[in-house]
């Protein structure tokens, strides 16, 4: 598959962890639903790997990334917000099996490229395997969608 396309739209998290599972899910609802945005803007689903073999590749052609997924911000579970970069603080950056921070690449890209988090506040990220969405959060995933084309027509004006 190629990511040579001025907007990505990015659903990253893990399906086998209830809530983490988010980002993918959407990405999912999107394509199953034919829902299109405006440019040449592509739809990928993530999962996990989208740090280490989508950001670490980049195109001279991108120019926009929404990555959705899921993120601790304090707040009532399915409410989504908008996260710059800059609002991932080290600290709190998830880190793979590895060891590797998810969002560092992005970080390197900041300068290069408009990057901007549709974040949803999970209710259930189980430690043991358990598939599927919240309540909460999978009746979110509307309200996510037009998050995400209300910000990708702000980035391209």
């Amino acid at each position: 598959m190629s990511y040579n396309h001025e907007n990505l739209i990015v659903g990253c998290g893990n399906i086998l962890f209830g809530d983490d599972g988010f980002g993918p899910e959407v990405i999912k609802y999107m394509k199953d639903n034919n829902i299109t945005f405006p440019g040449d803007t592509i739809l990928i689903d993530g999962a996990t790997s989208a740090p280490h073999y989508i950001f670490t590749l980049p195109e001279d052609k991108w120019r926009n990334i929404i990555i959705i997924d899921i993120a601790d911000m304090n707040k009532k579970p399915g409410q989504i917000d908008v996260l710059d970069i800059e609002d991932v603080l080290e600290s709190e950056r998830y880190m793979d099996v590895h060891g590797i921070s998810a969002t560092y690449p992005l970080h390197d890209l900041k300068d290069k490229v408009n990057i901007k988090i549709v974040a949803c506040q999970p209710e259930n990220v189980p430690i043991d395997m358990e598939i599927g969405l919240s309540d909460a959060v999978k009746d979110s995933i509307p309200s996510t969608i037009k998050k995400v084309s209300t910000v990708l027509l702000g980035l391209m004006e």
